[in-house]
């Protein structure tokens, strides 16, 4: 899925654009929603009150990444009608109930706390009404909804659901359960992380990268700074050898197979730097591009 237009940027809406920009396969995403920010659509959504008095589109726009192409629609869709460019994927956020045909893939809606992702096509109701959370839902519950909701609708799972016209339900509180699920799982085959040098204990914020970064490798060769990266898309840095010498190195895609082979890498990188105590480990993403920095620890908050 490299674009998916979301219709309705409300609270629910909001929370999932938020999360789906940060997805490394969207290239591009469609906004579509005629309303303006009041005081009332704040509480708990990803909108700010210097906002109130924007559009919806252009709100939503400011707030997230600025490394995927946005395409604001601030107008009321009426399916068969809105001109929408040519999408992936079409996801329904609206808290409007009604009619629907062949247009729409995916609607999202939360019914007291569980989230719905329904792939249903050609539905029809007897009123059109707008719909309401019936219970109180914090914002992390919130936040929580939008990151699972895009993370399905960017996997191959939402593709068997949409050709067999299923619905999924998702339990807004067995979140934490799933997720310590999902790391006593991971944790089972996890190497755990040893420190055979001192320059290894120079790293710090690794533990937390980890994961993320075993993973990148394993689709491409991964740059790795020495301090902080100022990109220049005019510029053709020479790519030095895998141990670097000087500011830049690469570490080559799948070379990683599990936490020490990062940790080799690394401590291969910075015993080179003997001016510099400790590295803070850190994964970026500029411009659609996602590389390391390795950026000196000063203490400084």
């Amino acid at each position: 899925m490299n674009r998916i237009a979301v219709i309705g940027l409300g609270t629910l809406g909001g929370a999932v654009c938020k999360n789906l920009s940060t997805m490394e396969c969207i290239e591009e995403l469609v906004l579509v929603d005629f309303d303006i920010l009041e005081s009332r659509n704040i509480h708990n959504s990803v909108y700010r009150a210097s906002q109130i008095g924007d559009r919806k589109v252009d709100a939503l726009t400011e707030i997230i990444e600025d490394d995927i192409d946005i395409i604001p629609i601030h107008e009321k869709y009426k399916e068969g009608k809105t001109n929408l460019p040519e999408c992936d994927l079409i996801v329904d956020c609206r808290d409007v109930v009604c009619n629907r045909g062949k247009e729409i893939d995916v609607r999202l809606y939360i019914t007291g706390k569980i989230l719905i992702i329904d792939c249903r096509k050609n539905i029809r109701t007897q009123h059109i009404y707008k719909g309401s959370y019936r219970s109180q839902l914090s914002k992390s519950e919130l936040n929580s909804a939008g990151f699972f909701a895009s993370q399905i609708l960017c996997s191959d799972q939402i593709t068997k659901m949409k050709e067999q016209n299923l619905v999924q339900k998702i339990d807004l509180n067995l979140l934490p359960t799933l997720i310590n699920n999902e790391m006593t799982e991971k944790n089972k085959n996890r190497i755990d992380i040893v420190y055979d040098s001192a320059v290894g204990d120079r790293l710090q914020c690794l533990e937390e990268n980890i994961e993320p970064i075993l993973c990148l490798s394993r689709t491409k060769d991964i740059d790795v700074f020495i301090g902080e990266k100022h990109f220049d898309p005019f510029k053709k840095l020479n790519k030095l050898p895998q141990v670097a010498k000087t500011k830049y190195a690469v570490i080559p895609h799948n070379s990683l197979n599990n936490s020490n082979d990062l940790i080799k890498a690394l401590t291969n990188i910075v015993k080179e730097q003997c001016n510099i105590v400790n590295f803070i480990v850190t994964l970026r993403k500029v411009n659609g591009e996602t590389f390391i920095e390795l950026l000196e620890e000063t203490g400084a908050a």
